[in-house]
């Protein structure tokens, strides 16, 4: 198991609390690997089928409730009938608490990160996703208060933690109060989204397209998904052009934003545009 981030130690602690949870149920984890690691170290505790979330947390606090929520919205997707990556039913799925973490654990899915989705297979897991959260009972903060609160948080307080510099931060502060003054004008038509249906969110299984990753859902409008997943079919939304237009630049901003703050610790230099790099192919 190749520990290369830039801060191995805690990588390995994340690991290790997670192979100790899984053995306590008779799982195998002598293959373990780490498939991703950013907010969240995500390992296949192989040979089993099951796939560890883990984020730092203590009892009842942010990271726990975090992760006990997604379980609850991907549990409801999954009875839905969502094509989705669901709890692992090898144990428990959580959360758990241990050496200061929280952990959920997930079914594990094959998945080739060459593949190409087409812009049908995206649109229609995403729709069906959508539709599945139209019947979840619970409501959800607006994409404001999340991604975009977070970077507009980073980007006008300079004592946060981040390796913007004044140059790239005076453009990206201008850039940001633009969009929101236009989004002031504009009477959004909200519903529950996704939140963060990306390219890495997006596995290509046997069975088509599946989602995964239910932390960020939200209230917004549809606009708001669609910037994440630009590769959909067009035809399968009713989409404001211009809002959609709009929302691409905010999110690229929160993008170009995480990659700064994210910059020290990956050991990378951030992206040089605000364009996120996608790889899905029309339909």
């Amino acid at each position: 198991m190749a520990l290369t981030l830039a801060q191995p130690s805690l990588q390995a602690d994340a690991v290790h609390a997670a192979q100790e949870i899984a053995r306590r149920y008779g799982l195998a984890t002598e293959h373990t690997r780490v498939l991703h690691d950013a907010n969240n170290v995500v390992v296949h505790l192989a040979p089993s089928p099951v796939v560890a979330k883990l984020c730092p947390a203590s009892a009842g606090d942010r990271g726990w409730r975090k992760l006990a929520t997604e379980l609850e919205i991907a549990n409801h997707l999954e009875r839905a009938g969502a094509p989705v990556v669901g709890p692992s039913p090898e144990l428990p799925p959580g959360p758990y608490l241990l050496g200061g973490y929280a952990l959920t654990f997930w079914r594990h899915q094959d998945h080739d990160p060459a593949a190409l989705a087409t812009g049908w297979a995206a649109g229609q897991a995403l729709a069906q996703v959508h539709e599945a959260l139209d019947s979840y009972p619970e409501t959800f903060p607006s994409f404001l208060d999340r991604q975009v609160r977070r970077a507009a948080r980073i980007l006008f307080d300079e004592t946060a933690p981040s390796a913007i510099p004044a140059s790239e931060r005076a453009f990206l502060c201008s850039e940001y109060l633009s969009i929101r003054s236009v989004l002031l004008d504009k009477k959004l038509h909200c519903r529950t989204l996704h939140g963060d249906p990306h390219r890495g969110n997006l596995l290509i299984s046997r069975s088509g397209c599946l989602m995964i990753d239910f932390e960020s859902v939200c209230s917004g409008p549809l606009e708001w998904d669609l910037s994440a997943l630009p590769c959909v079919d067009a035809g399968i939304f009713s989409v404001d052009t211009d809002l959609l237009a709009l929302m691409k630049l905010l999110r690229s901003l929160c993008v170009t934003v995480w990659w700064w703050t994210r910059v020290a610790k990956l050991a990378s230099p951030p992206p040089t545009n605000l364009t996120p790099n996608y790889t899905c192919v029309g339909a």
